[in-house]
């Protein structure tokens, strides 16, 4: 009998071992870069913005029954609550600037009477709780940045021994601006 052989068997034997080293798989190492700029910059962290204006709240007197020889204070208190909240990078100057308002007359902010245009009822705006510190055009609130959000409560007063103050509803809107 004879015996045939074939190469047959060899062959896949090969190409399997083949395919075996190239499926084993490999190891490459390499480098990524990592890169971050932070920059001098500030973020205002008031939920309230329209048509890229905040809208930082209030500074709401109340109800005055008497205006008499006594001062009205107030003050804001957070966000969305009048006060202005901002995050800067550390180290980053920054400028909080009031306007006058809408009705500076006398070398003083005013509100106006809602249903009288001729009547006005002066107000001060200071930067500290003693009202000592004034915020006035030429007076901002000027600081630099620790890094973590930083709440600026802005501190009105109504000064008392104005006269002829009829009853009403008072306001008046005053331009914040914030600069770094």
């Amino acid at each position: 009998m004879k015996r045939y052989s074939s190469i047959f068997p060899a062959i896949i034997c090969c190409t399997f071992l083949q395919f075996t080293s190239v499926a084993s798989g490999a190891t490459v190492n390499g480098n990524l870069g990592v890169t971050a700029v932070v920059g001098a910059g500030c973020q205002v962290n008031n939920s309230n913005v329209t048509s890229g204006t905040v809208n930082f709240g209030s500074l709401d007197f109340g109800s005055i029954n008497t205006l008499g020889s006594q001062n009205v204070d107030a003050q804001t208190n957070g966000a969305g609550n009048g006060s202005i909240v901002m995050e800067c990078s550390n180290g980053t100057t920054f400028t909080i600037s009031l306007d006058n308002g809408q009705h500076f007359a006398s070398g003083s902010r005013a509100m106006v009477n809602a249903g009288n245009g001729s009547m006005f009822l002066s107000y001060a705006l200071y930067q500290n709780v003693a009202r000592t510190v004034a915020w006035t055009t030429g007076s901002p609130l000027t600081g630099t940045a620790s890094g973590a959000p930083a709440t600026y409560n802005v501190y009105g007063r109504i000064p008392g021994g104005q006269t002829g103050i009829a009853s009403g509803t008072y306001n008046d809107t005053v331009q914040v601006v914030i600069s770094w």
